[in-house]
Formats: structure tokens, C-alpha cells, sequence
């Protein structure tokens, strides 16, 4: 990866001094109150209930909602994700979002706010720390300007903040008869938590992780991080198919942004859910596992000239059978990959029409059995990929 020297900008004290004074505080607060008080369960609790509602208010509202538009809200869906997400201290919608969009449109370049080819902490926090020269420029957020709720939310940005933040924690110390332990955990410790997993998806996602849908960008998927990010590890997917509502494609994927958005969706709060086709997904990542494959064998096809004529018969032979199943495996994927196709296109051919719901079923359920072949090849492909380039680096070695 290409090391990025552009332009630092102006340092901006009140965001430094505010990121760093912050974190220390809640260190050190935290960890006197947890060795000095006995009472530390309810903070802890309300610590984490915030975190949680805090954290869905960005992954679902400021990223999947606003930047991306990946659905469609009501107003007061709107209303609670813009007055909740107000309380992370991450900036007004209309300005996380136009960062992010910005973010998206020119990642890994000098035109990204926090580019990963700079290092890991000025992806962390570093760009927030400095001005940009896009600092004022919200022409990629015209949409966002013209709602009224972003707009209300941009301009009393800070006194809503201030209202959630100090209201809530205090709310609850009283409710508790534990102010101060509700102020530092629910609100010092909860923010500072919530700052550094946001930040993790700009810093930890663009360095560790896998690549199965796109290596064009530093974007990668983590399991882990998806855990502490309320489903935004799935980084990689995300950046090839940024307008799918969900992180987590497969239902097992730890994504409760995916969940709190399906939910809204059952009670009318959101509708016009927006998700990538299975066979587009699965497509796309036959097709970059394949790359990886070629560029592989060629590495390994420039040396193994040299090599061949030590080679035992033996191991040529499962090479040979091992690619004669790559081959058989990629005619299984391809036909998989055009039966769901069909498959897909006669059920929404079938909605549009408003055919018998019956009929609407039973294509419903033959596209699941599609796409449930089509992941089985492609599982099974992959696994021949593995152990065709274990004999290769054996032989190799």
C-alpha cells in the first residue's frame, strides 16, 4: 500500500484537546470509581445500554440511513436516530455524512478524509484532528440540507447534544442514587467507547481482515470488529455494495444494524429496504477468488518451469486431478449462478404481475434452493482452490 503525504491542514486544538482529554479522563475516572465505589452495576449497565442505543443510532442512522440512503424512514424513525445520534459527539448528520460519502467516492486517495495509506492512527483520529480543505464543503450533502430533521439537527447540533448527554446520565443517577457513577460510565466512559469503535471502521477495517468481494480498496472484512461495531466489520462487502441496507449478508452475521432496520421495517417505521441479489454477491466473489487463483499460478507457473522435471509423478498427478475439479467446479458455479438468475428474475416478474400467491411461493422457495446450490458450489469451488494451491506451495517449497 502506497504511503500518502498530503497536506496536514490546521491543527484544531478544541478536537484534539477534546479526543485526548476525554480518553484520559475516562481512564482514570473509570478506574477510580471501579477500585473506590461499591456501587458499579448500574452504572455499568447504563453504560451499556447507552453504548448500544448510541451506536445503532450511527450504523443505522448516520451510515445506512443518511450517507447511503440504503432505506427509507419515517419521521419520527428519523427524529429519534438524529436526537440520539446526536449524543455521540461525532458531528451533525449532514456533516458525518458528507465525510463519509466524500470517504467512499475517493477512498484510498488524497481526497480521502481518513485515508488508510496515511497510517492507522491518522485514519483513527488523526484527520479529525486537523482542518481539511473540505472542511466547509457540503455539496455532496445537498440531499441532507434539504430534510428538514438533518437540517433542525445540524443547526441546534450541539444544544441537543449537551440536552441528551447531560440529561439522560443525570436522569439516570437519580433514578439509581448513583449520579456520579452514571455520569462517568454512561457518559464519559460511553462516549469515549462509542468514539473508538466508530473510529475502528476508518482504521482497524482498512488494515486487518479479509478481501472476498473486492481487493480495488483497503476495505476488509472482520468478524471481530463486526462484534464491537454493532455489525459494521463486514467492511469489505460494504464498500462493494454500499447501498445494501445490510453489513452482514448471511443471517448469521452478527449485524443488529441489520436487525434494529428489519425491525423498523415490520413496524412500518422503514420500508424500501435495498439488497444486493445473491447471485450479484456470489458472482462477485467467485470472480475475485479466481483472480487471486490466476495471478497465483502465474507467480508459480514462472518458477515451475524450472521445477518440473523434479517433480514426482505422484504429485503432478493430483495436481492435474485437483484441476480438472477447479474446471468441473467453475461449469457447477456458472450454471448455479444463471439458474438463479432466472429463477430471481421469473419471482419478480411474478410480484410485479400480481400473479396467485401460491405461485409467488413456490418460485420463491425454488430461487432459495438456487441460491442455496449456487453457495454449496461456490463453497466447494473455494475448497478446491485450497487444496490445489497447498500441493502447488509443497511442490514449490
Amino acid at each position: 500500500m502506497a504511503k500518502a503525504t498530503p497536506e496536514i491542514g490546521q491543527l484544531q486544538p478544541l478536537n484534539a484537546g477534546f479526543l485526548i482529554i476525554t480518553a484520559l479522563l475516562a481512564v482514570v475516572l473509570g478506574a477510580w470509581h471501579l477500585i473506590t465505589q461499591p456501587q458499579v452495576i448500574a452504572p455499568f449497565i447504563g453504560c451499556l445500554v447507552l453504548y448500544l442505543m448510541c451506536g445503532l443510532s450511527i450504523t443505522a442512522g448516520y451510515h445506512r440511513l443518511f450517507s447511503h440512503r440504503t432505506y427509507k424512514a419515517s419521521n419520527l424513525a428519523k427524529f429519534i436516530l438524529a436526537v440520539v445520534g446526536s449524543a455521540n459527539w461525532q458531528n451533525s448528520i449532514i456533516e458525518w455524512a458528507s465525510d463519509h460519502r466524500r470517504h467512499h467516492r475517493f477512498v484510498d486517495t488524497d481526497n480521502d478524509p481518513y485515508d488508510a495509506r496515511r497510517g492507522f492512527w491518522w485514519s483513527h483520529m488523526g484527520w479529525i484532528m486537523f482542518r481539511s480543505r473540505f472542511h466547509d464543503d457540503l455539496s455532496n450533502v445537498k440531499d441532507l440540507i434539504k430534510d428538514p430533521i438533518c437540517a433542525w439537527q445540524h443547526k441546534y447540533y450541539w444544544p441537543i447534544s449537551i440536552a441528551f448527554n447531560v440529561g439522560v446520565t443525570v436522569g439516570l443517577g437519580i433514578l439509581t442514587d448513583n449520579i456520579l457513577g452514571m455520569v462517568i460510565w454512561a457518559g464519559l466512559v460511553r462516549v469515549v467507547i462509542v468514539h473508538h469503535t466508530t473510529f475502528f471502521i476508518n482504521s482497524w477495517a482498512h488494515m486487518f481482515g479479509a478481501q472476498p468481494y473486492s481487493d480495488q480498496n483497503t476495505a476488509k472484512d472482520s468478524t471481530l470488529l463486526a462484534f464491537f461495531t454493532h455489525g459494521e466489520g463486514y467492511h469489505n462487502y460494504h464498500h462493494a455494495f454500499e447501498t445494501d441496507y445490510r453489513n452482514g449478508r448471511m443471517w448469521y452475521h452478527y449485524d443488529p444494524g441489520k436487525w434494529l432496520i428489519a425491525l423498523m421495517s415490520y413496524t412500518g417505521m422503514a420500508w424500501d429496504l435495498r439488497r444486493i441479489p445473491d447471485d450479484m454477491v456470489l458472482r462477485r466473489r467467485f470472480e475475485e477468488r479466481r483472480s487471486h487463483l490466476w495471478l497465483q499460478l502465474k507467480d508459480w507457473g514462472e518458477v515451475w518451469e524450472t521445477w518440473k522435471e523434479d517433480m514426482a509423478g505422484v504429485a503432478m498427478e493430483t495436481q492435474d486431478a485437483l484441476k480438472n475439479h477447479l474446471v468441473t467446479a467453475e461449469a457447477a458455479i456458472d450454471e448455479a449462478l444463471s439458474e438463479l438468475r432466472t429463477t430471481r428474475s421469473a419471482w419478480q416478474k411474478a410480484q410485479r404481475n400480481r400473479l396467485p400467491k401460491a405461485e409467488i411461493r413456490s418460485l420463491n422457495r425454488t430461487m432459495r434452493t438456487a441460491q442455496h446450490t449456487l453457495r454449496e458450489a461456490l463453497n466447494e469451488w473455494e475448497r478446491m482452490i485450497d487444496e490445489y494451491t497447498l500441493t502447488m506451495a509443497a511442490a514449490h517449497a
